[in-house]
């Protein structure tokens, strides 16, 4: 089993939610499925929490401060022990992806909005425009790579995620290499090689999230099953 592109694991919690988790070492990070009416009560855990939505809509509560939150416009964070909780109202299934993480120290000493807009940079990498979303323990990109399109080999200080949210991208990341398309996610721990190249015809959108060494604590001697159990009651 690669820890580079780890296999998903599914599962239906009820007839409104479906999950899809994959563990990357000591970050757990899932796609959601909520239809129409899909409700979760407020709720804390020891895992920091952010999240976005990659389609439809969605209202978040974040310690009791509300928001819709639209696709890939802004990123919600509940950090350990902030209540949360969400309700889709819409008529339409709502996806998301959310990242979960015990954070035992911050990159740094700002304390992050509850939802933080994304702004438009210049990605350093393939020099392109890109969605950006810089917190104290995360970072989010949001790139679209167009056919034939490269990312450069390079390595980060950081760990490394990426979400294939359309067609196909071929990613290599150490040794190893995948051809990857949406459902499929690869992990690149901090200091490794990785790289990626669309050889499809059409625009690949990319969500890569950057979590520094310096902001985690590990999940010590808790299984993934645990994690996943107690992140079935945490989107």
């Amino acid at each position: 089993m690669s820890k580079f592109f780890p296999v998903p694991k599914n599962t239906k919690i009820n007839s409104d939610v479906e999950l899809i988790a994959f563990e990357c070492q000591d970050t757990l990070v899932q796609l959601v499925y909520l239809a129409p009416g899909a409700n979760f009560a407020l709720h804390e855990h020891l895992e920091s929490q952010m999240g976005m939505i990659i389609s439809g809509r969605l209202e978040m509560n974040v310690n009791g401060t509300k928001k819709i939150i639209e696709p890939l416009q802004q990123a919600y964070i509940a950090n350990a022990y902030v209540p949360h909780g969400s309700v889709n109202i819409f008529s339409e299934t709502a996806l998301v992806f959310d990242v979960k993480r015990i954070v035992n120290s911050l990159t740094s000493e700002k304390t992050d909005e509850v939802f933080i807009k994304v702004s438009s940079i210049k990605d350093k990498l393939t020099g392109s425009l890109c969605k950006s979303i810089v917190a104290s323990w995360f970072e989010i990109a949001i790139i679209e790579i167009p056919p034939g399109g490269i990312i450069p080999m390079h390595q980060s200080a950081s760990e490394q995620m990426g979400i294939i949210l359309n067609g196909q991208l071929i990613m290599s990341v150490g040794k190893e290499q995948q051809q990857l398309e949406y459902g499929s996610i690869y992990y690149a721990p901090a200091d490794v090689f990785c790289g990626g190249y669309n050889s499809s015809n059409e625009v690949v959108s990319l969500v890569k999230i950057l979590i520094p060494r310096c902001s985690h604590l590990s999940y010590q001697d808790a299984s993934f099953s645990e994690i996943t159990a107690r992140s079935l009651t945490a989107t």
